[in-house]
């Protein structure tokens, strides 16, 4: 999920924990697909690489600003991170594409 500056400067510094630890698995599984030569559109690992920079720089903002060190949020709200079902880009490959295509031409 791609989150934009005014989304992220909403959300609570738990949520904003959740959504970094969610992305983090996010990309390790479009990672793993990219690898596999299943995923689609490659350029979603960009665009979650992104949101994680993104994420990562309203975390350090407001660390900044309530005067804590550096990845005190993370430490403090890890241990709270339930991971939901990762990646909604669906996998396939060049075969099954052409599959796809020939069934709708029938």
């Amino acid at each position: 999920m791609s989150y934009t500056t005014t989304e992220l400067k909403a959300l609570a510094d738990e949520a904003l924990v959740h959504a970094e630890l969610q992305l983090d698995r996010d990309l390790v599984s479009l990672n793993f697909m990219k690898k596999a030569g299943t995923l689609r559109n490659v350029m979603s690992v960009r665009e979650v690489r992104r949101s994680i920079a993104r994420v990562r720089t309203e975390q350090r903002r407001r660390e900044i600003e309530q005067g804590l060190a550096k990845d005190s949020l993370k430490s403090q709200y890890r241990s709270t991170f339930v991971a939901s079902a990762t990646t909604t880009e669906t996998g396939s490959s060049f075969a099954a594409d052409l599959n796809e295509q020939m069934e709708e031409n029938d």
